[in-house]
């Protein structure tokens, strides 16, 4: 049906997609993020087939909008109010990715895994995406300490479940080894230190003698971007962690976003939605029948482990450091939805085959992950949309009521002074 249509034709189509459906889901008291996916599927294979997912152009479009979308995360952290919030960020990101993981490995175990296996299915679902950051950004919220402290936790889990993946990898092809876990724990401690002090300082002194230009500055940006991106992989992690880790060294070395300014258009125009639509073309009928009908306990069982141990993570956070209700429900939802790294993990897990042959995870679960996948990313926008709104109005009243209390103090000494006036 759409045999003819040329490359630009498909780009025009895509871009008002693009402008068109988040307006719609807004209007539809839906976060604006699930419009760009709808667009993707739409778009994809399993609908208009107006855009191969395959392609050469999209697929480097999602890539550098995924390494992006990390970026601006990382970015809008402020290491001196992530101090503030450390405790509560190691706090959560041990829970978060304890108890979903613990759950994987025990839903791996009952539906046949073995143990090596079944350890990759805990970390895939332990670790999670901010996917409904920019709602929080929209909101204002992007320096509140339970928001913070969310983004601090999301490293531990990523990082964590890259190097769960890492080694089970590892042990798939070669056998177990103490010497090769070693050599990633050591890895790991010499490339988060090089990135986040070495690659700020790099990116300072580069625009400080080339980035005269704005155009200059979104090349030295995403050179900066993807050098990082390219060093977590080199170390067997995602490159989602080098971006990610970038956005914060940078945000730490040029204070101010005017190194960044055109960089976020042109990330939020273009590179950004095309990641979105891309997981889009997840979004398959045929996928997701085969997911449910043929292997309901591993599907289920994950999706529910994802659910309840990151509820749970939440809660007992919660409960820990006295956080309201609003708080709690943000926290969980802003940590459901399973997108990059889990794709990529289970991606990677089904392409691993050993000596004999053996696949590390079946095709079975590659499908089950794309439904939990969709299932995260409608649900936790949705819910995070909801809570983020209450938690902005308490804080919003928190904010009157402070200011009410300090007006009142300092108008009873003038108020004192005026009467002794008066009798006197």
């Amino acid at each position: 049906m759409f045999e003819g249509v040329t490359i630009l034709t498909t780009f025009a189509i895509a871009m008002t997609m693009v402008v068109l459906m988040p307006k719609l889901m807004e209007r539809l008291r839906l976060p604006a993020i699930l419009g760009f996916i709808i667009a993707g599927f739409l778009l994809g294979p399993a609908a208009m087939g107006l855009i191969k997912e395959d392609g050469p152009v999209i697929y480097l479009l999602a890539e550098l909008g995924k390494l992006l979308f990390m970026f601006f995360v990382g970015f809008e952290i402020d290491l001196d109010d992530f101090k503030k919030t450390r405790t509560r960020s190691i706090t959560f990101g041990v829970l978060t990715f304890i108890l979903p993981f613990a759950a994987g490995v025990l839903v791996g175990r009952l539906t046949g895994f073995g143990w090596n296996a079944s350890l990759l299915i805990g970390s895939i679902i332990a670790s999670h995406t901010l996917l409904a950051f920019p709602i929080l950004q929209k909101l204002g919220l992007t320096q509140h300490p339970t928001v913070l402290m969310v983004v601090g936790g999301t490293i531990f889990t990523d990082i964590a479940s890259m190097l769960v993946l890492a080694v089970t990898v590892s042990v798939h092809l070669t056998g177990f080894s103490w010497s090769f876990l070693g050599k990633e724990m050591l890895e790991l401690a010499i490339f988060v230190p090089l990135i986040l002090f070495g690659a700020g300082n790099l990116a300072r002194k580069a625009i400080i003698r080339y980035g005269q230009k704005p155009e200059l500055r979104v090349t030295i940006m995403l050179v900066v971007i993807v050098v990082c991106a390219e060093g977590a992989r080199i170390i067997n992690l995602e490159g989602i962690v080098g971006a990610f880790l970038a956005g914060i060294a940078v945000k730490r070395a040029v204070r101010g976003k005017f190194a960044v300014e055109q960089l976020e258009v042109t990330s939020q125009a273009l590179f950004i939605p095309a990641f979105f639509l891309t997981t889009g073309f997840l979004v398959d009928p045929v996928v997701l029948k085969q997911s449910i009908t043929e292997s309901p306990g591993m599907t289920f069982g994950m999706l529910a482990g994802v659910l309840a141990g990151k509820t749970v993570a939440a809660l007992l956070t919660g409960l820990i450091f006295r956080q309201s209700r609003p708080e709690m429900g943000t926290v969980a939802s802003l940590s459901f939805p399973q997108m990059a790294a889990t794709l990529a993990s289970a991606v990677v897990g089904y392409q691993c085959i050993n000596s004999q042959g053996v696949r590390l995870l079946d095709a079975t679960f590659v499908n089950a992950s794309v439904l939990i996948v969709i299932v995260t990313c409608v649900l936790g926008p949705i819910l995070t949309e909801r809570y983020a709104k209450q938690m902005r109005q308490d804080a919003t009243a928190e904010a009157k009521t402070s200011s009410a209390s300090e007006s009142e103090v300092a108008v009873a000494p003038d108020v004192a002074t005026e009467r002794r006036s008066l009798c006197s």
